[in-house]
């Protein structure tokens, strides 16, 4: 019985170090925001291809702040809001739904496949965040 609780309590107290450790790396090589005023584009690429710009001058240190911000030109998005931040599922009335056809809304920043979430993705002086309708392979 004695034994089994030391590892319990061994596992315990490693979960915990594991825990902090993980926590230490997101602090450190998490996604970094900066402040003041940034000029941004962010681009939608619907089913048919076709692109729409939107230019924003923001102050949002993240992109989903600065998205809310183009609402006055037109843009509109939707989602789940989750734990992870939001799943985006439509855009501009454009709904993406993986579970009929494998088809969802892919985030690129400067034409690079996106490593964040709208939530978490820092908004940068002169970036480009483009949404594109793609169909999973």
């Amino acid at each position: 019985m004695k034994n089994n609780t030391k590892k319990i309590i061994i596992g315990l107290v490693c979960l915990v170090v594991l825990v902090a450790a993980f926590a230490v790396c997101w602090k450190v090589f998490g996604p970094k925001a900066t402040k003041g005023e940034k000029h941004i584009t962010v681009e939608v690429v619907n089913s048919e291809g076709a692109t729409t710009d939107y230019e924003l001058d923001t102050d949002a240190e993240f992109l989903r702040i600065a998205m809310d911000e183009l609402h006055d030109q037109g843009f509109s998005y939707d989602g789940t809001d989750s734990e992870y931040g939001i799943m985006i599922s439509a855009i501009n009335g454009e709904t993406a739904d993986y579970a009929t056809d494998g088809a969802y809304w892919a985030l690129y920043v400067n034409g690079e496949y996106g490593q964040y979430g709208c939530d978490s993705q820092p908004v940068t002086d002169g970036d480009t965040y483009t949404w594109t309708y793609e169909k999973a392979q």
